[in-house]
């Protein structure tokens, strides 16, 4: 029945394990079970005739294991910071959390789950897999992003298994995840900026127990520097009711992937809401929060549909359930089940299950003897048959396999049948006949339970295997040995014992019977007896069950149950709460006899660990040197010897702080350890560092005096005016001009700039630890409240009778505007002073408009004036026009020395003699040739003189013989006359004569300049446009062509002398040709001479005169000459570039040659032809001698 047994258990719990994933997700496949007992059916079901079967299919009402999302407001959900830290193993980005509880069994898509990982790019993830505890390990796993950053990570939208590909080292090894996503993107971590926070806790909604879990603060970076300028904040539900809220808030930048949604654990199924916004997109898309939670459902709306067939037959059940089925042998059974929606549509593919019927036969039983002691009976192994073996007229079960082995007389037969009917087939007896009257025996093991806790008990052995000295003799052995006292065997708890049986023959000689069998000794704790756990850390929270297993039962392979209600249900855990949970129940069962126990498992703790106050430090600005003494702290926390403070920068207790002169900032994390339990808390301490606050204004601080006059000020200044709005600790310290600081208010507040000095400063402190590294020095600007003074006593008066108060105001300070003038009881003074009377004393106030400082009583006097002496009243200013439009531009400040010597002499010109018009210094004539201008001179302590300028312009005298153009052939000579109006002449030719002789063509000029000095130039063109010129010349050995153009047609052409009409001159015979084209009015264009390359190939170098160098006539009248000469065997053995040594004689580095023929190659381009020319050939050197 062992293997029966075990069957029936595996298929029975993969039925419920089927049924309770259908009922929480859509699973396309389905099975036939009996309705009776949940047993499911095999493949392959016997029967015995007559019998029936109700069978039922295993398909429900079911959802199709995706969600719904629907949206409210997020007023309607308790969201907010959680409580409970979500600790991370260690500083730095894309990371994953240590677990933490969900405080209830969550259903996330057909699977349910009790913890929960957060990843620090902003998602939580759930599997079942051992490995969820191990994401936190940063060298194997990392929380790998997908947003599209060139250069950083790839793209990868909702369905991916991208997001299962957590794995480091091998970004493409998967682990299952289901994920829900909250805003998910490249997240800046906490350790980067301490504002970012993840919490979690443990909240009702409606009734509902919920998770909520917060993260804080959430900043984005492009994972290559860039980091957002803003923060947004994420708040998840977890209902236990299955359905997920997520509200994303502040979210206000979607310049940016990110993503909000689920998604299953094999990436086949997700949900993402849809963005309002046109545009966005929650799937990894652009988009910013839309100040609502997102709640998605689970969805229960698919209905079966269900056909059964017989053979291909449809029979008329419709229902999940067949009843009273009847088979025949060989018979398929089949149902086939479609899910429908609400509108009636199939939704995935049909889905069946069958099983064929097999009638039960009777079996067939054969019979060996392979001792004189024993039989062997076998039966026809048939899959999924019970089988049960029977001595005729006794009911015990002697063997349940396919085989019997037999050593009693007597008549056996086997019993087949199937493990799901009550109905059975036996065989046909099969008389055995054996030697020595031995018993039969079923050598399967045997099984002591103990439930007392016992360590040894002891067994009869011929309670297995009788004693019969009658018929046989028996003896018990064990690894070889006889066993002393067969009625008294002991055995130690939880072993097991292999026993041999030797049994002799007494009737019978020389036969005997052998075998071993096991003896198991399971012993089991005192059902209801208490263990207590190891104690444990006070308030832990998550008691891993495994624990318990290996404290007392290292190495048993006992099957454990776990019962938090007292024993009403035992289920399969890993762990436990023992908070919440203290004691439990554990059933203890043996895995291969019905043997267990239950027991409580109890839990202690250790005392709490206290933590004392800490002493909390000022925050202070950062510097090269400054610290926090950690040594502090650690002195207040370790309260005891055996407690011991340990800081470090990460919650994960990772990244250690091992100096206490921490010169770090943020939060430090404190591990408080007992050090005889190994039990710790944790606590935290900010440290606070600002950063110097930058200057908004660096200039220095200015300062009036506290009255005008005088050189006292008040020096008291305002942090805030150099720093802005500032939080941080700030003072300022005053010191004098010689570095003293001042040490009281009244010493800044009266300070005397005479006694301490003028450039005194503050020093702008931000540290009140009173390191002055971090602050900064302003120097004090102090300004003087000047009384205003007259800059003149007297005012010249020359012929004026009145004087305006404007002009005496303008007269006695600078920008007059800017003061108040009143007399000497504050009254105003008239508009204009009478000077009818002279000398006349005006006394007066000024008040500075702008400081409000007023003057000491000032005193000017009018007093008669003279007139200026100069040297004379009027001067000629003569100069040349170059455009002979009678005006040009003067400087008339070059005439002050006609008129004075003076150097303080104010002149002031004018267009006018009523002086109206004033005009600058630099004037250009407006009347042509001449104009007479007007200038005031003032010599200091004289009344002005006006004096007269005359303006004369003079203009160059043309030529009236130089014509604009000339035209001149090739070969004469022009005269050119430039005139005689004027009387020198400079030719750009270099001669200096009225007239000159040209004979080429060209751009000429002369520079003419008359009697008066003035000049211009002439420009004028000699042109030979009337020469036919001579463009291209076409040479043969044949004939000679001539192409020109220019001048009057028909041409003359020339060849050495000799005119004819055409441009071509046949059979030339001249080794060159001078030619020259004459236009049809007898002008002749410039001349040009073409030369015939001609080549021997033979010379005698041989020193008698006669051929005894070669050469190539005329190349040297060639351009880019290239001359090589090599031997048969194209050795090189004369070359030359220059046209000037173009001569070979022969030789070879000084040694004559042999006869030999030699190879040539030139090159050349022809400057008359304007071509590149090539020859090659053979030249014969003989040598007479």
């Amino acid at each position: 029945m062992y293997f029966w047994q075990k069957l029936k258990m595996m298929r029975k719990l993969s039925v419920v394990f089927f049924i309770c994933f259908l009922v929480l997700g859509f699973a396309q496949s389905v099975s036939l079970y009996n309705p009776a007992n949940n047993v499911p059916y095999p493949s392959e079901q016997y029967f015995c005739s007559g019998e029936q079967f109700n069978l039922k299919v295993d398909a429900v009402a079911t959802s199709t294991g995706d969600y719904a999302i629907t949206k409210d407001f997020a007023s309607s959900f308790p969201l907010g910071a959680g409580s409970t830290e979500i600790t991370f193993p260690a500083t730095g980005s894309n990371k994953f959390s240590y677990s933490f509880p969900i405080g209830f069994s969550f259903s996330f898509y057909g699977k349910t789950y009790s913890r929960v990982v957060a990843g620090s790019n902003g998602r939580l993830v759930f599997t079942n897999d051992p490995q969820l505890e191990s994401l936190k390990d940063l060298n194997t796993y990392t929380d790998r992003t997908f947003s599209g950053i060139a250069g950083y990570n790839t793209l990868s939208v909702l369905a991916s298994t991208d997001y299962n590909k957590v794995f480091k080292n091998n970004p493409n090894q998967e682990l299952n995840l289901a994920q829900i996503f909250f805003g998910y993107t490249d997240l800046v971590p906490k350790s980067v900026n301490s504002g970012v926070t993840y919490l979690y806790k443990n909240v009702s909604v409606g009734g509902v127990n919920a998770l909520l879990v917060s993260f804080q603060n959430m900043i984005r970076t492009n994972g290559t520097g860039s980091i957002s300028s803003t923060s947004y904040e994420s708040y998840i539900l977890l209902l236990q009711d299955g359905r997920i809220i997520i509200n994303v808030n502040n979210k206000s930048e979607n310049s940016y992937r990110a993503i909000l949604g689920i998604q299953n654990d094999d990436a086949t199924k997700f949900k993402v809401p849809t963005h309002s916004s046109a545009g966005s997109d929650y799937n990894n898309g652009f988009w910013k929060s839309e100040g609502v939670a997102w709640i998605f459902t689970p969805n229960q709306n698919l209905t079966p549909r269900f056909k059964w067939y017989q053979n291909a037959t449809l029979l008329g059940e419709s229902s999940n359930t067949l009843s009273n089925f009847s088979p025949s042998d060989n018979d398929i059974l089949k149902v086939e089940v479609n899910y429908l929606d609400s509108s009636g549509n199939q939704v995935g593919s049909t889905v069946t299950d069958s099983v064929t019927f097999k009638m039960l036969s009777k079996p067939p039983v054969t019979l060996t003897q392979p001792s004189c002691s024993t039989a062997v009976l076998t039966t026809p192994s048939i899959p999924g048959i019970q089988y049960e073996w029977f001595q005729s007229g006794n009911t015990t079960v002697l063997s349940t396999i396919n085989t019997l082995t037999a050593s009693a007389n007597g008549n056996y037969f086997v019993r087949i049948k199937s493990p799901n009917s009550s109905c059975f087939v036996d065989s046909d007896p099969v008389p055995v006949s054996v030697g020595g009257n031995f018993p039969n025996f079923n050598n399967a093991p045997k099984y002591i339970c103990k439930t007392d806790g016992a360590t040894t008990t002891s067994v009869n052995l011929y309670d297995y295997y009788p004693a019969n000295p009658a018929n046989y003799t028996v003896t018990f052995q064990e690894n070889g040995v006889n066993v002393p006292d067969p009625t008294n065997f002991p055995i130690n708890a939880n072993t097991t014992r292999t026993v041999g049986i030797i049994a002799n023959s007494v009737t019978t000689s020389s036969c005997s019977f052998t075998t071993t069998f096991d003896i198991v000794f399971a012993s089991l704790p005192q059902n209801n007896s208490e263990l207590i756990a190891n104690k444990l850390c006070f308030g832990a929270d998550n008691y891993i069950l495994n624990d318990f297993q290996n404290q007392f039962f290292s190495g048993k392979n006992y099957q454990y149950s776990y019962s938090l209600d007292g024993g009403s249900t035992f289920q399969n855990l890993t762990s436990v709460n023992p908070q919440t949970n203290n004691p439990i129940l554990v059933k203890i069962k043996h895995p291969d006899f019905s043997c267990e126990t239950v027991v409580k498992l109890k839990f202690d703790f250790h005392p709490k660990i206290l933590i004392n106050p800490i002493t909390p430090f000022p925050a202070h600005c950062y510097s090269s040197t400054e610290y926090f003494d950690l040594n502090i702290t650690k002195a207040e926390l370790e309260y005891a010897p055996n407690i011991k403070a340990t800081f470090f920068k990460d919650a994960a207790f990772s990244d250690q702080i091992t100096n206490l002169n921490y010169r770090g900032s943020g939060t430090v994390y404190i591990k408080i350890e007992n050090t005889d339990t190994g039990c710790f808390v944790a606590t935290t301490i900010n440290l606070t560092i600002y950063p110097k606050p930058a200057l908004i204004k660096s200039s220095p601080e200015i300062k009036f005096p506290k009255a005008c006059g005088t050189t006292i000020y008040d020096l008291t200044s305002q942090v805030s005016d150099y720093i802005g709005v500032w939080t941080g600790y700030s003072e300022i310290r005053y010191f004098d001009g010689n570095g003293n600081q001042l040490t009281n208010a009244a010493q800044w507040q009266n300070y005397n700039s005479q006694i301490s000095g003028t450039n005194p400063y503050m020093i702008l402190v931000y540290n009140q630890t009173n390191n002055l590294e971090c602050s900064d020095k302003i120097n004090f600007d102090l300004k003087l409240l000047v009384k205003p003074a007259a800059t003149i006593s007297q005012i010249l008066i020359c012929s004026e009778l009145s004087y305006s108060l404007q002009n005496f105001k303008d007269k006695v300070i600078a920008n007059s505007s800017n003061y108040t003038f009143t007399d000497l009881s504050g009254n105003p003074l008239p508009a204009n002073f009478d000077l009818s009377v002279l000398p006349l004393t005006v006394n007066f106030l000024m008040k500075d408009n702008g400081n409000g400082c007023l003057s000491d009583p000032q005193s000017v006097r009018f007093i008669q004036g003279g007139a200026s002496v100069l040297l004379s009243t009027e001067t000629n200013y003569s100069l040349c026009d170059d455009d002979f439009d009678g005006k040009t531009s003067f400087n008339l400040d070059s005439k002050k020395s006609d008129f004075t010597t003076d150097p303080t002499a104010i002149f002031e010109y004018f267009k006018d003699a009523g002086l109206t018009q004033t005009i600058t210094s630099t004037y250009s004539n407006e009347v042509a040739f001449n104009q007479t201008v007007y200038a005031r001179i003032t010599l200091p302590g004289f009344c002005p003189v006006v004096v007269k300028i005359h303006l004369i312009v003079n203009t160059p005298s043309k030529s009236s013989t130089i014509l604009p153009k000339y035209f001149i052939c090739y070969g004469e000579t022009l005269t050119i006359d430039a005139g005689t109006e004027n009387v020198k002449w400079e030719w750009n030719t270099g001669e200096n004569s009225q007239t000159i002789q040209i004979t080429k063509s060209g751009n000429y000029s002369v520079k003419l300049t008359n009697a008066n000095g003035c000049f211009y130039t002439h420009d004028f063109i000699v042109s030979d446009e009337n020469q036919p010129k001579i463009e291209v010349i076409n040479q043969t050995n044949d004939s000679i062509e001539v192409i020109a153009n220019g001048g009057e047609k028909p041409y003359q052409y020339w060849f050495n002398g000799l005119s004819q009409s055409s441009n071509i001159l046949l059979n030339p015979t001249a080794s060159s040709y001078v030619i020259q084209v004459e236009s049809a009015t007898g002008c002749f264009g410039e001349p040009k001479t073409i030369y015939f390359i001609k080549i021997n190939n033979a010379f005698t170098p041989n020193s008698d005169g006669i051929n005894d160098y070669w050469t190539i006539e005329n190349l040297d009248k060639m351009d880019n000459i290239s001359l090589m000469i090599t031997d048969r065997y194209g050795n090189k053995v004369f070359e030359s570039q220059n046209k000037n040594s173009l001569v070979w004689d022969g030789s070879h580095h000084g040694r004559s040659l042999p006869t030999s023929t030699y190879w040539y190659s030139a090159t050349w381009f022809d400057p008359v032809t304007q071509k590149n020319e090539q020859r090659q050939g053979w030249i014969l050197l003989k040598n007479r001698n």
